[in-house]
């Protein structure tokens, strides 16, 4: 099943702009914790087939992924569009934490 749902840039600005809104309300020396570091990687062409067991699972790291986009933070190496996949690792994690929950019932 195809899906050709269009999806504005200025939509995902709209979202990352509540989303920094709500980090932006959090303590700058606050912390948060990644308590764990491997998971399942899974290829495109599997994770968007969902008519097929994956067959071509790898392992990312989330320690591994932070360092690299730390080094995009310092200017070591500029962002790719590959990176998105290291943030996005480490948002799902981050997803589990509830910090905007916690932020909000403040």
């Amino acid at each position: 099943m195809e899906n050709n749902t269009p999806i504005k840039i200025a939509d995902l600005k709209i979202l990352f702009e509540i989303f920094l809104s709500k980090l932006n309300s959090l303590d700058n020396n606050q912390s948060i914790t990644l308590d764990k570091d491997l998971y399942w990687n899974i290829l495109d062409e599997e994770l968007y087939d969902p008519y097929k067991d994956p067959v071509g699972l790898t392992m990312g790291s989330l320690t591994d992924d932070w360092e690299f986009l730390q080094k995009v933070m310092s200017g070591e190496r500029d962002m790719i569009d590959y990176d998105l996949y290291k943030l996005a690792a480490i948002l799902r994690c981050l997803g589990s934490k509830e910090i905007i929950a916690k932020e909000s019932s403040n």
